[in-house]
């Protein structure tokens, strides 16, 4: 037997392997990105909700609660308490941003439905 009648299967066979590798991550990330898609839409008007209702709290509660609505189904243990940060912004209102970029996704930022007028 020649060494190229080895030689050019295993290298098509690896070839194969190869391409069929990287179609399944391909179809692997769009699945994970869609999950945490679908698990941020969900909530997303409850978190902007819970950002006016309790804004007069400290920013550490705040992000707990948002937290704790992340977890309510629907829901994925892929964002973690350490992925969710609120902070004012410059007209006075809130944002809570959830930062998946470990999970190679954009962050995501979600703001109070209204604007707090100062006191």
């Amino acid at each position: 037997m020649n060494k190229w009648q080895i030689i050019c299967p295993v290298v098509a066979l690896l070839l194969g392997v190869i391409v069929l590798g990287s179609i399944h991550l391909r179809g692997e990330r769009r699945a994970l990105v869609s999950a945490v898609s679908h698990q941020l839409d969900g909530h997303l008007p409850q978190i902007a909700a819970l950002l006016t209702t309790i804004r007069g709290s400290n920013v550490t509660v705040i992000e707990g609660a948002a937290y704790q609505e992340l977890k309510a189904t629907p829901s994925t243990s892929l964002i973690s308490r350490s992925m969710v940060r609120v902070a004012p912004t410059a007209d006075g209102s809130l944002e809570c941003v959830i930062d998946n970029s470990s999970c190679d996704i954009a962050p995501r930022t979600i703001r109070a439905e209204h604007p707090i007028t100062p006191k």
